[in-house]
């Protein structure tokens, strides 16, 4: 569905400088100046301070799935990537993606044990399910999140094989963890010999068809989910997803949370005074 209202959304505003999509596992939100474009009636509106703050909120990562996690400050940053390849972004929306930013670099400055990110959290439950340690798992994908899986899976004591579409890419990022890389359809078929499996792959994971049989357990941080629906329904609780992680998220201790309200304070009235002053 998020995916569903995310291509309406691009399709609206098309390449107008105003506006600037965010895209991310558990948000659809469309940030901007001017008159607002007719969206879903699903979308819910919030204008001028509320809005500013909603957005260093999260760039903060105090409303993502895992408090303070550091993907979510990334996805910002790739917002304003995209849209300053793509169109001259308003001034104004550029100051805001940017102050957020800043205040997500922030707030993460110091952190010392607050919180965690998904793709330890995923390991983690892997961990639980089938002990990792001196055993072989398969990560896919070999993007920024893949990585990520596959250092804490390596952390774990974990013998690591990486699937991605491009198998030298995944066999450049096994090499750092001393593993082997091969592409998507050998993956799919090493997956049902493996401890267990971690994904974050951008797309489907079409190859991903397995004969009858025990599964392991796998995890899915990827954003639709990348394996395939009939796949998930044969794991009953052997399979962990992104949602799942909200859900069963434990809260960080509120040393981070209070650092970055302040934070989020700040940089707030801080932009409001140079919108102001505009």
């Amino acid at each position: 569905m998020r995916a569903q209202l995310a291509h309406a959304v691009e399709k609206k505003i098309g390449g107008e400088g105003e506006w600037i999509l965010l895209s991310t596992c558990h948000r659809v939100e469309l940030y901007g100046f001017g008159t607002m474009p007719d969206l879903d009636t699903r979308f819910q509106v919030e204008m001028g301070e509320d809005a500013v703050r909603h957005l260093i909120r999260v760039a903060a990562g105090l409303d993502s799935a895992i408090v303070g996690e550091d993907e979510i400050l990334h996805q910002v940053r790739e917002a304003l990537r995209q849209a300053r390849e793509s169109r001259a972004p308003d001034h104004r929306l550029q100051r805001l993606f940017e102050t957020a930013i800043a205040a997500g670099r922030r707030a993460r400055a110091g952190r010392t044990a607050f919180g965690g990110n998904l793709a330890q959290r995923a390991v983690a439950w892997l961990d639980q399910r089938s002990a990792l340690a001196g055993r072989p798992l398969l990560v896919v994908g070999a993007g920024r999140m893949a990585s990520n899986l596959a250092h804490a899976a390596r952390l774990a004591g974990a013998e690591l094989t990486i699937a991605s579409r491009d198998a030298t890419r995944a066999h450049r990022l096994a090499q750092l963890y001393g593993g082997s890389g091969i592409d998507l359809a050998g993956g799919a078929k090493l997956a049902p010999q493996t401890a267990a499996v971690a994904v974050a792959l951008a797309g489907p994971w079409h190859e991903f068809q397995p004969p009858p049989g025990d599964l392991p357990p796998i995890a899915d941080i990827s954003a639709p989910s990348a394996i395939p629906a009939a796949v998930r329904a044969r794991l009953n609780g052997g399979f962990l997803g992104v949602d799942d992680l909200f859900v069963r998220a434990t809260p960080v201790p509120g040393g981070y949370i209070d650092h970055a309200a302040l934070i989020v304070a700040t940089k707030t009235r801080e932009y409001l005074r140079w919108l102001g002053d505009e």
